[in-house]
């Protein structure tokens, strides 16, 4: 019976397994996208950081006169482009950029309503990011860009028209205009996603009169980051697969535990009765005693035989008897569960329950209240011989082991008491006693 309580504990801890496979899948899927996302995180704010570091240098740097910069606001963007002065910011952005990923540096400011040349037509909403009529309330007073190279492939070799050189103030903008306070943010545009560090731009009285705009080219990063993306994902499904794999392995070890589980409990049971039968009753009658022994408790064993049940079945038939059986093992198996105890066929007609941590009175109580359920049974049939199976003889033993006690012991005693309770006209039950002599004796 050892085997069968560790094929239930086995069956127990499997299932907890799978529930354990399945919370490590999910962590590892979890764990993953947190540390990707905080790979992201860590990138993003390390590059507008940095974009935001160059704004500022650049912004404290760089000066401009009041009336050098009502004449920049005067200028086409092609003009602007050949002025003096945005050349000298366009050369000293340039070295910059020569060691880094930053594509564009840029002066913002803002436009008065006077000031405003264009507004966002049909067709420009996704180029400005605004719907149609918005106006184009910023100006790049100032821009400089990587190459020469790059204002070709930006226009397509086209060059720039005056209008590009106008955009809609976003709120991060605006944003920095109010608090004084450098920002970053990621956007993405016609020319690319970038990832722009602003600083406030001030005149010679302190006074915020635009940003300074870093724009770095997110492009090469956002490769990088795919790249660990991949192994991310390739890590967790190789995982997964692992894991997967696992548990398909234990099903199986499962499966083959289970029908070797059905089969060592199809060995303990009793094919008629569906009780245990002798084999399985006494590897666990062995397995308590050991308990009690050890844990210095009662143990109560009770040996049952049918009373008559030869001449019942001799006159109604093997059907009739099986039948019966079947019943009076039902009422055993029941009252065996209601106390914490198991029953068993122990051959024949005869049976018996095990009763751990049950002391002599109580395990008396049970022994009448089975004589009681048994006769309620009504298993009675009329015959010549005027046979009556309604009723069975009990044997009752009840002690603490000691080192000597041994299940031979336990179910000797039993039988003795049996012995007893047939002797004095069945159909009730006797307790071993330690002056009961023994059956040799009585006899004699």
């Amino acid at each position: 019976m050892a085997k069968l309580l560790s094929l239930k504990i086995n069956k127990y801890y499997k299932k907890h397994f799978v529930f354990l496979m399945v919370l490590w899948i999910i962590s590892l899927f979890l764990l993953s996208t947190y540390s990707f996302r905080k790979l992201t995180l860590d990138v993003r704010n390390e590059l507008g950081n940095k974009a935001m570091i160059v704004a500022i240098d650049i912004a404290e740097r760089f000066d401009i006169q009041e009336n050098d910069l009502n004449r920049l606001l005067s200028l086409e963007f092609n003009q602007l482009l050949k002025n003096p002065i945005n050349v000298e910011f366009e050369e000293e952005a340039r070295a910059v950029m020569d060691y880094s990923d930053i594509k564009y540096i840029y002066l913002l400011v803002p436009l008065k309503e006077s000031q405003i040349k264009y507004k966002v037509e049909e067709g420009e909403e996704t180029i400005f990011d605004a719907p149609v009529g918005t106006s184009l309330d910023v100006i790049y007073l100032l821009d400089a860009v990587e190459s020469y190279e790059t204002r070709m492939k930006d226009t397509d070799g086209n060059w720039y028209r005056d209008k590009d050189r106008y955009s809609v103030a976003g709120s991060e903008y605006k944003k920095v205009l109010e608090s004084g306070q450098p920002v970053y943010k990621i956007s993405s545009d016609r020319w690319g996603t970038f990832i722009t560090g602003y600083a406030p731009y001030y005149d010679a009285n302190g006074n915020v009169i635009g940003l300074i705009g870093v724009d770095i080219l997110l492009d090469n990063y956002i490769y990088s980051v795919r790249k660990y993306l991949f192994i991310i994902l390739g890590f967790v499904v190789s995982n997964i697969a692992i894991g997967i794999l696992a548990i398909f392995l234990m099903l199986s070890v499962r499966k083959s535990d289970k029908q070797a589980y059905e089969k060592s409990i199809l060995s303990c049971t009793d094919d008629l009765t569906l009780i245990l039968n002798r084999r399985g009753f006494l590897e666990i009658l062995n397995e308590e005693l050991q308990k009690s022994y050890l844990g210095k408790k009662y143990i109560s064993l009770l040996l049952i035989d049918v009373d008559y049940f030869k001449e019942y079945n001799d006159a109604f038939g093997h059907l009739a008897g099986d039948a019966a059986l079947r019943r009076i093992a039902m009422v055993l198996e029941n009252r065996a569960k209601e106390y914490g105890g198991f029953s068993g066929r122990y051959g024949g007609d005869e049976f018996s329950i095990l009763l751990p941590d049950t002391c002599e009175k109580k395990a008396k109580e049970v022994a009448e209240n089975i004589l009681d359920d048994i006769a309620k049974l009504n298993i009675e049939k009329e015959s010549s011989f005027g046979v009556i199976c309604n009723t069975v003889s009990i044997g009752v033993i009840s002690l603490i082991p000691n080192s000597e006690t041994t299940i031979e012991t336990l179910i000797d005693y039993a039988d003795t008491a049996l012995y007893k309770s047939k002797r004095y006209g069945r159909n009730r039950v006797h307790v071993w006693k330690k002056n009961v002599l023994n059956k040799s004796e009585q006899d004699s």
